[in-house]
């Protein structure tokens, strides 16, 4: 819900809230200032009536309305000398329900007691409250009518820097620093200023941890090459039989330094969005053409292979990112299988599943997709697999999951729509390890 929206709401609850309390006030002094006017206007008839009746000149009057009216006592005069009663009367028409407001007032005259009655009909408290509540219904479609059109006029122009900052925010990009629009209010204005230096904080070590990850993955292979061609020299060369398993072993270790090197500098590219897609491609070739590519190991394994392509698979990702997704799980499902097994791959327009047979995990699933945590089927494997697929599936807005059912081992990717990364191209040549298991 949009901010507008949830402070209109909370105006109009509060008015709704408050409406009804404020209408009972106004129904209650409304109706006591009535009472209290008349009582005053009919007490001031009945002292004019009794000064009159003194003099003898009374006779039975009314005025404005109200009736005066003189009845001699045969009883003495009551404690009380004066005596107010309000009676609603409904009169039968168009006036509807009115109130008989009369005030009584015992007096004594020479030698006689006579009561002074002086009545008048004023608004029932029924017709007020009809009233106020005509007022207050047309007061509230007024206000909520009011509060939705202003509400979104004025934010037109009060939340446009909130707007325009958001915007700016959606497309920051730790490649380059952005400018955040000018604002006068002054909450906005913090606001921008902490983004800003946030956000130029955020390019200014971006720069230097990629400059650093970029040096460090250079000056790497260079020792790691001269090791290489050391030991390859070193291997041709009259060694007995033992130091010939040491050189293979360090062979190996080199190996798997430099797969661990350029997976992590992989993973860094791919957390910082570095690879642009620019168009939707065939994901079903790919998928195909890398299964044609491992048929010689699935042969020396005698895994059983099972295909339910569709095609026509049009997904948007980068080229060598599908690519590397696919190898790492079909790498995975062969390495990672048994003599005489079986793989499963479905590729819909919705999902791709692959399903391969193999030992159970040895550790929590959940952990699986985490960086250097790996089983024990393979001891040579440097961890960094599923979590570069995990990460490739983040890039592209695609949701991945494991479980392992029925002695299988299950990876689904569900291919969720997302808006396109926007990023730096990145070569071919940066991407020199497909299968990183």
């Amino acid at each position: 819900m949009k901010l507008v929206d949830k402070l209109s709401l909370w105006f109009i609850g509060i008015v709704v809230l408050l409406t009804p309390i404020t209408a009972y006030i106004c129904y209650y002094n409304l109706e006591r200032k009535i009472d209290e006017a008349e009582i005053t206007r009919l007490k001031e008839m009945n002292d004019i009536a009794a000064k009159r009746l003194a003099t003898g000149l009374w006779r039975d009057q009314q005025v404005d309305g109200a009736s005066t009216v003189v009845s001699p006592l045969t009883t003495a005069l009551p404690e009380e000398r004066m005596k107010i009663s309000k009676t609603d009367i409904d009169k039968g028409n168009s006036t509807g329900m009115l109130s008989l407001l009369s005030v009584n007032s015992y007096v004594s005259v020479g030698n006689a007691n006579y009561r002074i009655s002086s009545s008048n009909y004023i608004p029932s408290g029924k017709q007020i409250r009809n009233a106020i509540m005509d007022t207050v219904v047309w007061k509230l479609l007024l206000i909520i009518l009011c509060v939705c059109v202003t509400a979104r006029l004025v934010s037109q122009k009060i939340l446009w820097s909130l707007r325009q900052t958001m915007k700016t925010i959606q497309h920051f990009n730790v490649k380059e620093k952005v400018e955040f629009p000018a604002s006068r209010t002054r909450e906005f204005k913090e606001l921008n200023s902490f983004l800003q230096k946030m956000t130029d904080k955020a390019v200014d070590e971006y720069a230097s941890v990629k400059e650093f990850s970029e040096n460090a993955s250079h000056e790497l292979q260079t020792p790691l090459a001269i090791l290489r061609n050391k030991l390859e020299l070193l291997s041709e060369t009259n060694i007995e039989e033992d130091q010939a398993e040491l050189i293979g072993d360090m062979q190996n270790a080199i190996e798997k330094l430099s797969k661990i090197n350029r997976s992590l500098v992989l993973l860094t590219k791919l957390e910082n969005n570095e690879y642009a897609v620019s168009e939707n491609i065939r994901f079903c070739k790919i998928t195909k053409d890398i299964l044609a590519a491992y048929e010689d190991r699935i042969e020396m394994k005698h895994l059983t292979v099972t295909t339910d392509i569709d095609k026509s698979i049009n997904l948007r990702i980068h080229p060598a990112l599908a690519d590397m997704l696919v190898n790492n799980l079909v790498g995975n499902a062969i390495r990672h299988n048994v003599q005489d097994g079986k793989i499963e791959l479905t590729l819909t327009h919705k999902r791709f599943v692959i399903r391969n047979t193999g030992m159970p995990p040895e550790m929590p699933t959940e952990e699986l997709f985490q960086r250097f945590k790996k089983s024990n089927q393979s001891s040579d494997s440097v961890g960094l697999g599923l979590a570069i697929v995990k990460q490739i599936c983040e890039v592209c807005g695609f949701s991945i999951s494991y479980n392992y059912k029925n002695q299988l081992h299950v990876i689904q990717i569900e291919f969720v729509p997302a808006s396109p990364n926007e990023g730096v191209k990145i070569s071919h040549d940066n991407l020199e390890t497909a299968v990183l298991a």
